[in-house]
């Protein structure tokens, strides 16, 4: 598969949003809390994520700049802030009502995966940890809230909706907990020495003489 058939899916994903445009899948997506939180939002990030990959491909500003976004800390701040204020019940109830409010959300979700891309690439492992680490708290504590909840927190949802809601939002917690945990291991992982590699300077030619004698 030569490079033009790999970036062809990455500019497919980098368009998504597109798609909102048709009212029927809008309607679809957002008709359901758990489908409008656990899938259109993640996908908008990950729209955002190829969209920074394409443009990078084509050497365009792809992220906020390194004098702005040192070790990656203020595109990875962005996306948090963007993740906390979508998990308040009352913006997803407005998202629905004002599409201004709507629109703005696409546009915040795509960009924070664009800065997203960037930041995450350029941060220390424990700086990306640590935010990432943050997001899952916050996800778990809006899952468990959602589920614990015996009334509506969303006009828009019903209850069971909301329950199923929080469940999956736990799951997406754990995945980033994982990621998290992932990044700071890998990082760590000492090179594997080579047991030959332990031996002084000229041990393994002594050893070696020993061994023909």
């Amino acid at each position: 598969m030569n490079s033009g058939s790999r970036r062809l899916p990455t500019g497919l994903l980098a368009a998504l949003p597109l798609l909102l445009l048709w009212a029927p899948l809008r309607q679809l997506l957002e008709g359901s809390m758990a489908l409008h939180m656990l899938v259109e939002l993640p996908l908008l990030v990950a729209s955002g994520w190829a969209a920074g990959a394409v443009l990078a491909h084509h050497r365009l500003p792809a992220g906020l700049p390194r004098l702005i976004d040192a070790n990656g800390v203020l595109g990875l701040a962005f996306a948090s802030c963007v993740g906390a204020l979508w998990m308040i019940p009352s913006m997803l109830d407005l998202s629905l009502l004002d599409a201004g409010v709507q629109w703005a959300k696409y546009g915040a979700w795509w960009f924070s995966g664009v800065v997203l891309r960037a930041s995450w690439r350029r941060s220390e492992p424990e700086i990306a940890a640590f935010f990432a680490g943050n997001m899952a708290w916050m996800l778990a504590t809006a899952g468990l809230l959602y589920q614990d909840e015996g009334q509506r927190l969303c006009v828009s949802y019903l209850v069971d909706e909301q329950v199923v809601a929080g469940k999956g939002l736990i799951v997406l917690a754990l995945l980033l907990a994982g990621l998290a945990l992932h990044r700071v291991v890998v990082a760590l992982r000492p090179a594997a020495i080579q047991p030959r590699d332990r031996l002084a300077p000229g041990a393994d030619g002594r050893a070696s003489g020993m061994t023909r004698r």
